[in-house]
């Protein structure tokens, strides 16, 4: 079994890369901290290829991508966990273009050219790291939830574009609640454990799901978000 994680170098992907490695995957790991790759791949010889990317220059991390790939001789699964999210209350310009630049820009060049190299090979599992933060705007981190909700809804016309083409392609859109990570800015409820939720993760992939939700506990919790009125939205 061989995986891609794009978005290594902390959090979930990190987590990921190690749950993987415990199980025997030969697991290639991007990001722009070299170091943190290379610690990881000292970790654990023979089994880790380690790429330097930033996604906010897209045509190179293309490029690193592909190289990666051929490195490790191809692969079944690429992971798109690489994300950034800040609080943006003042409603500066500069954090929203960042979030974009790197969860809409540099995501979808990303998830296309995961895209072509499975329709190249005829099959594949393209797992996509987007948040229940997906499921409704927030004053917070408007950008941030508008990014999400945008994976969330890509992941779905990917995934409609595989079953039209006939293709052996699962996308998977993976919605974590707040899970105990660097990305998660102040005190939240119902913080999850990081080694949980991607043992969840992992599980649901497993079973090739459409949907992730995790931990559990988050799956009532999106549903309730969903279907809130607009009015008692706004009062949280």
């Amino acid at each position: 079994m061989r995986a891609i994680i794009i978005g290594a170098t902390s959090g979930i992907g990190e987590e990921m890369a190690r749950q993987m490695l415990a199980e025997g995957w030969h697991v290639g790991i991007t990001g722009r901290r070299i170091d943190r790759l290379e610690s990881l791949a000292g970790a654990h010889p023979g089994k880790v290829e380690v790429q330097r990317m930033d996604v906010t220059d897209p045509e190179a991390a293309e490029a690193g991508l592909a190289d990666l790939i051929t490195r490790m001789g191809g692969v079944d699964t690429i992971v798109l966990s690489s994300g950034v999210g800040k609080f943006n209350k003042a409603l500066d310009t500069l954090p929203e273009v960042e979030t974009i630049d790197v969860n809409v820009i540099g995501f979808t060049h990303l998830a296309l050219a995961a895209m072509r190299y499975f329709l190249g090979q005829g099959a594949g599992h393209l797992v996509i790291i987007s948040s229940i933060a997906s499921r409704r705007g927030d004053r917070a981190a408007p950008a941030y939830n508008a990014s999400k909700a945008y994976q969330a809804r890509y992941a779905e016309g990917l995934r409609k574009y595989a079953v039209r083409k006939g293709s052996n392609i699962t996308v998977t859109d993976v919605q974590p609640g707040y899970v105990d990570t660097a990305i998660v800015q102040g005190k939240v409820p119902w913080l999850q454990p990081v080694d949980k939720a991607v043992r969840q993760i992992l599980s649901g992939m497993k079973a090739r799901r459409s949907r992730i939700v995790v931990t559990r506990r988050w799956r009532y919790v999106a549903w309730v978000i969903e279907r809130m009125p607009e009015r008692l939205w706004h009062r949280l």
